[in-house]
């Protein structure tokens, strides 16, 4: 089976190991059962930067490049600027033999490209946003031109979820992650330092908060609000990597809860050394989006299951999954700041315990085999 990934690189080529290890989930997911995958993003030259000294490319096309080769892509890759690319006849001849699209938040929008015969799959990995976005504020999301519409919001079946219907006929998936693949990455770069805090990443400031039919769907600010004083109700380390800095407005408060704060642009440099801190921590406290939880579409974060596959437990916000996922060592919801402090509490009774059970969820019900079942189910 052979697959193509419209995938989101080179527009983040900076600080984005995060973001680089997301979209790798899906690739190495589907290559562990086989499949032949490419990667493929498009730019306009006015989206370029001018090249760095030494190099004759944008420092866009250096790290769509150097991304490609990190991870045995060089040659079943194609960046297309201006509608060209060296490798976009070797892309249509692979595009005319396959069998998959996914279109990673509907980005790759050359849709022509990639003939008739494959099936255009379009994977909303920001369940609820998307289709505010379209209701609220009238956004072209790129629907157009899809066979088959996926989502990381795991309960969009469910008759408690919380949005506008779009009209697409969205089938939820949970986010695969290929564990073996992430585990040899971490061994080929040294592991990790002992387990010192429970961590999260975050961006501080994300999209403006929208509103439908009076409620408020916000960003991942307002869910961290309420965790300003866990590590004093904890009595455990905690550490955000964000991009939160002295004197802006949360600062204070934060420090003076006891979070250790450390740059997220360190954090997320590359991927050996997002993968290390990932190792590094005692577990994830999975802070969601406001308009996640709000939604109830079921959202669980492609980081998430990295530190699950990692053997790293995650207490992580409820937005619905629990309807889906139930509940066990390794994966624990919790609903506020209180609740919060209660599950990380269990977990550290037996940390050993809670690791097993991680790792165990991410080979089973996150495995690309079963994550993907529901892709697979609609190519036959």
């Amino acid at each position: 089976m052979k697959a193509v990934i419209g995938a989101v690189l080179a527009r983040c080529p900076r600080a984005s190991a995060g973001h680089t290890c997301a979209v790798m989930n899906w690739v190495k997911a589907l290559e562990s059962l086989g499949w032949e995958v490419w990667i493929a993003e498009h730019l306009s030259s006015c989206e370029l930067e001018p090249p760095a000294a030494g190099s004759a490319r944008s420092p866009q096309e250096d790290f769509w490049h150097e991304t490609a080769a990190e991870f045995g892509l060089a040659d079943r890759q194609c960046l297309i600027i201006d509608g060209q690319s060296p490798d976009l006849a070797a892309f249509r001849d692979f595009c005319a033999g396959a069998d998959l699209f996914l279109n990673y938040s509907g980005q790759f929008k050359r849709l022509d490209l990639l003939g008739d015969r494959i099936t255009k799959g379009y994977l909303d990995v920001d369940p609820g946003f998307t289709q505010l976005w379209v209701e609220t504020c009238g956004t072209d999301m790129n629907f157009a031109g899809h066979d088959l519409f996926f989502t990381v919001g795991s309960n969009f079946r469910s008759p408690n979820l919380r949005l506008p219907r779009t009209g697409q006929d969205w089938i939820p998936l949970v986010p695969p992650v290929p564990g073996v693949h992430w585990r040899e990455r971490l061994a080929a770069a040294g592991g990790a330092d002992d387990r010192k805090a429970w961590t999260t990443v975050s961006h501080w400031y994300g999209y403006n908060d929208l509103v439908w039919e009076g409620k408020t769907y916000g960003g991942k600010r307002d869910s961290l609000h309420a965790l300003a004083g866990l590590p004093h109700r904890s009595g455990v380390p905690f550490c955000i990597a964000s991009d939160l800095q002295p004197g802006w407005e949360d600062y204070d408060a934060y420090v003076s809860g006891g979070w250790n704060l450390i740059s997220s642009a360190d954090v997320c440099r590359d991927v050996d050394s997002y993968l290390r801190f990932i190792a590094g921590s005692r577990g994830e406290i999975g802070v969601a989006k406001g308009g996640y939880v709000v939604s109830r579409g079921g959202w669980i974060s492609d980081r998430s299951v990295i530190y699950l596959a990692l053997g790293r437990p995650v207490v992580l916000q409820d937005t619905g999954w629990p309807e889906v996922v139930p509940p066990r060592p390794g994966l624990l919801p919790f609903d506020d700041g209180n609740d919060a402090a209660k599950r990380i509490a269990e977990a550290e009774k037996n940390l050993d315990a809670q690791s097993a059970g991680a790792r165990e969820l991410a080979d089973t019900v996150f495995s690309p085999a079963s994550a993907l079942a529901p892709v697979f189910e609609r190519l036959r």
